[in-house]
């Protein structure tokens, strides 16, 4: 029988990559149908590249600093679920950018 901390991480890993599988594809064409332009759109999909520049250094040194890998993994993808979460109450370029920042800081932790 398989350890149960095996399953845990193998669920993870699935469910992080299923959200990669449908949030890049789709959500771009969700932009468009706000009536986001294609620089807009193109702007707002950086943010996630952008935050992988620095993002997962400054959390690496945070849970090397509280000794609590593991927490701070739950607590990215709490933070990251409320951050894709905002999408759905703001409508502004400037709102959008600012939701896509937040989620794109807490979802770069995520990976353990």
């Amino acid at each position: 029988m398989l350890a149960l901390p095996y399953w845990r991480l193998s669920g993870y890993y699935f469910f992080y990559f299923a959200f990669i599988g449908a949030f890049s594809p789709y959500f771009g064409l969700y932009l468009q149908s706000l009536s986001f332009s294609a620089w807009d759109i193109g702007l707002l999909m950086s943010q996630m590249q952008l935050m992988r520049l620095f993002a997962p250094y400054l959390w690496g040194a945070l849970a090397d600093r509280l000794g609590r890998r593991l927490a701070i993994v739950r607590l990215a993808a709490l933070l990251s679920l409320l951050g894709f979460s905002s999408f759905f109450a703001v409508r502004s370029f400037e709102a959008m950018l600012v939701a896509m920042a937040l989620l794109a800081f807490f979802w770069s932790a995520a990976l353990p």
